[in-house]
């Protein structure tokens, strides 16, 4: 049973800070409000000594649900790359909520503190490679989000050593696009509109079903726009007019639209418009596209992300920052292209 205490009992409000939120097990003591959206909040929250975040929905518009049915997932798969999960229940017919632990900034905060509001290519590499591996992880536990965006990655935390791994979080747009026999989903046609304007795939313009593709469409917008600063729909509001962007960048815009980019960009943007709604991405050719271009730009497995830099002279409980190499988050790069070999 779950149940709440507050200062000041309201059965008709969600819990706010000063409060507790008990699961079966544990309680949890409401520190302080780290972010707020129309159905419910995020705290920092405290259990014993231990600090982790809280996100707390409306009972009946909640989509935390399938938040923790993602990541009750993951957890089965060993994901590296996704979000934990710590604990979650209910409190009918009030709210639900999930805990997790809590993370250091996401990617849209970390490029727009850039002085150039972009990443150095080494940091763009990097984060392409842990992106991906992301994405290929939920897809493996057979989920799609349908709103890959910079700000739904977050790095780890310096004081826990996991400043140099990215985890992808918020899955309340999800879907499971496998059925119980493990095969895929038919594509239900027109279902509307689902994701962010800015990063959502041509078919989402269309507002036909999504799959994996749309996915990776998504994650290759943001990989230009962490590597080149911006999008050139990035002030437009209106989707009709971004979609008419995205198709004119497979165009005449095809170059202005990469010209900041690495030349096998342009490779990849072909490989992911060559998929069709069933198609398995080729994720290991992907990784191995841009490992090619870490290798011919002499890259080091070892290079700092941008973020470090700043803070590179900061301690954390008097240890020193560690440095780990890329692929001990993502695997060996020749393993890409033996797995990839394999698959021809």
């Amino acid at each position: 049973m779950v149940f709440e205490r507050l200062s000041k009992p309201n059965r008709d409000l969600l819990p706010g800070v000063g409060g507790e939120v008990c699961s079966e097990i544990f309680t949890y003591k409401l520190i302080c409000v780290v972010g707020e959206g129309g159905f419910g909040t995020v705290f920092q929250c405290k259990r014993g000594r231990r600090m982790f975040a809280i996100k707390v929905e409306k009972y009946r518009k909640s989509m935390l649900n399938m938040e923790a049915s993602v990541m009750i997932a993951a957890e089965r798969h060993s994901c590296k790359h996704i979000c934990p999960l710590i604990d979650y229940g209910s409190k009918k017919p009030d709210y639900v909520f999930v805990v997790m632990p809590l993370l250091g900034k996401d990617l849209h905060k970390l490029q727009h503190e850039q002085i150039t509001r972009r990443f150095s290519l080494s940091t763009s590499i990097f984060v392409a490679m842990q992106t991906l591996a992301a994405i290929e992880e939920l897809h493996t536990c057979g989920f799609i989000s349908r709103d890959i965006k910079p700000s739904n990655f977050a790095i780890g935390r310096y004081e826990d050593r996991q400043h140099r791994t990215i985890f992808l979080l918020d899955f309340g747009l999800a879907k499971r696009y496998l059925d119980i026999e493990g095969k895929h989903h038919p594509s239900r046609g027109e279902v509307g509109w689902r994701g962010t304007t800015r990063y959502g795939s041509l078919k989402a313009h269309q507002k036909l079903d999504l799959g994996r593709r749309d996915d990776l469409e998504s994650w290759f917008y943001f990989l230009v726009e962490i590597t080149s600063g911006a999008l050139p729909w990035r002030c437009v509001n209106e989707r009709s007019i971004v979609q008419a962007s995205k198709l004119m960048a497979r165009q005449e815009g095809r170059a202005q639209f990469l010209h900041d980019c690495p030349r096998q960009y342009d490779d990849l943007l072909t490989i992911i418009d060559s998929l069709v709604f069933q198609d398995k991405p080729q994720y290991e050719l992907i990784q191995a596209i841009l490992n090619n271009i870490r290798e011919e730009n002499g890259i080091d497995a070892f290079s700092r992300f941008d973020w470090e830099e700043e803070d590179s002279s900061s301690c954390f409980n008097g240890a020193e920052s560690t440095s780990v190499d890329i692929f001990s988050l993502i695997g060996e790069p020749d393993m890409f292209i033996r797995r990839t070999e394999n698959s021809a």
